[in-house]
């Protein structure tokens, strides 16, 4: 019963926490883009932003050993939401600075404890429903989320739409305050965190952050100007696809607890793959756009489930969750990083848009190989860390 109500109230947690991030999140890229950065400009300025984040990890060790686990996840959803100030101001050199800083910081505190949250309150058993049901919330609000995004954004303005997801970011982090102490384990030291990564693990999340550097935030980029750079008709366009990713989601979540992960794992490398050459072909044929986000709402709803059931299910044999995801989460930062300078490469030469997308091709053969072991081959508890307070 204790578990069951640690996972509802991290549920609620993630579904505020994700309207603010399908509210303004989702069109950062795009924004940037309006005041005035080009494309391989916008993708070097997360490049950066991916670096500092992942030299801010290590330091985050220090504030985690003091504030503990929940508070954790608390500063790292307030320091999201008082982002959106200067990402306002984003053209100006100072003000983008301070919002990578504060960006990077928020999100180096919040992503390894959320997911080493998610793995122990999760259910053996049932991990795959439950990480179903959080991925359908996901696709739900980002329905809503998009929809009111583009509205804002396109009607009043980047200061009244930043303004309420900053603010429903910093709602987020009130069921956490509700939760008790959650068992992830010690923090490790600076040394312990490198020497105890899961190998295996870190791979995943590295190949994993290479695709999304294409798809997660240069695809946004792509999408606004395939829309004639109208925040709206995109917010509208992600809405719709959002309908498909929550059905498609729950599919997969009971197909996970019923042992098909594998079969499900070659269809939807096959489908991403096939997405990213769809994407490809928006900036000659706009159509596809629209296609391929509808298409790939339903394929990551599916992605997603599938690479962390198996993760969190190594996060929990390892004994030590928030070690373990701190090694993962910093491995994706370099992928994401290398990925993000490929796709600038490649629109910066191509000259095409929707062409900075094919390298992700490469994190989707690396995906379908390293999840495809993930969850058969064991991993070494941790050794030499020391206990510290957690909370």
């Amino acid at each position: 019963m204790l578990r069951s109500r640690q996972f509802r109230l991290l549920t609620i947690h993630f579904g505020l926490y994700q309207l603010a991030v399908a509210m303004a999140g989702g069109f950062v890229g795009a924004f940037l883009l309006k005041l005035g950065f080009s494309l391989p400009q916008a993708l070097i300025a997360y490049a950066a932003l991916l670096a500092t984040r992942l030299a801010l990890r290590f330091l985050s060790l220090l504030v985690v050993r003091r504030i503990g686990y929940r508070g954790s996840i608390v500063a790292g959803a307030t320091l999201a939401g008082l982002q959106c100030a200067p990402l306002t101001r984003a053209d100006e050199p100072a003000w983008l600075a301070l919002w990578l800083l504060a960006l990077s910081l928020a999100e180096a505190f919040y992503w390894p404890v959320y997911h080493s949250a998610a793995a122990v309150t999760s259910e053996t058993a049932s991990r795959g429903r439950e990480l179903g049901l959080r991925t359908a919330i996901g696709s739900t609000v980002g329905v809503v989320g998009p929809l009111l995004g583009g509205v804002l954004l396109q009607r009043f303005g980047p200061a009244v739409d930043f303004g309420i997801a900053g603010a429903l970011s910093i709602a987020a982090a009130f069921p956490v305050l509700l939760m008790r102490r959650i068992e992830a384990g010690p923090v490790p030291s600076l040394a312990q965190s490198v020497r105890n990564a899961d190998r295996q693990g870190v791979l995943i999340f590295a190949a994993d952050g290479w695709m999304a550097a294409g798809l997660a935030i240069g695809w946004p980029m792509v999408l606004y100007l395939s829309t004639g750079s109208r925040f709206e008709e995109m917010g509208f366009i992600n809405a719709a696809s959002g309908l498909v990713g929550a059905v498609a989601g729950w599919l997969c979540g009971r197909a996970i607890d019923r042992q098909d992960r594998e079969r499900y794992l070659a269809l939807v490398s096959g489908a991403l793959a096939l997405g990213l050459l769809v994407r490809a072909l928006a900036s000659w044929v706009p159509a596809a756009a629209i296609v391929a986000t509808a298409t790939g709402a339903a394929v990551m709803s599916v992605y997603v489930p599938l690479m962390m059931s198996a993760v969190y299910e190594r996060a929990k044999r390892s004994g030590a969750a928030y070690r373990f995801h701190f090694g993962l989460e910093a491995g994706w930062d370099l992928g994401a990083v290398a990925g993000c300078c490929a796709a600038a490469t490649v629109a910066s030469f191509g000259g095409i848009a929707s062409l900075a997308v094919l390298p992700s091709l490469l994190g989707v053969a690396a995906l379908y190989l390293c999840v495809r072991e993930c969850g058969h081959r064991p991993q070494k508890r941790p050794v030499d860390v020391a206990p510290v307070p957690i909370a």
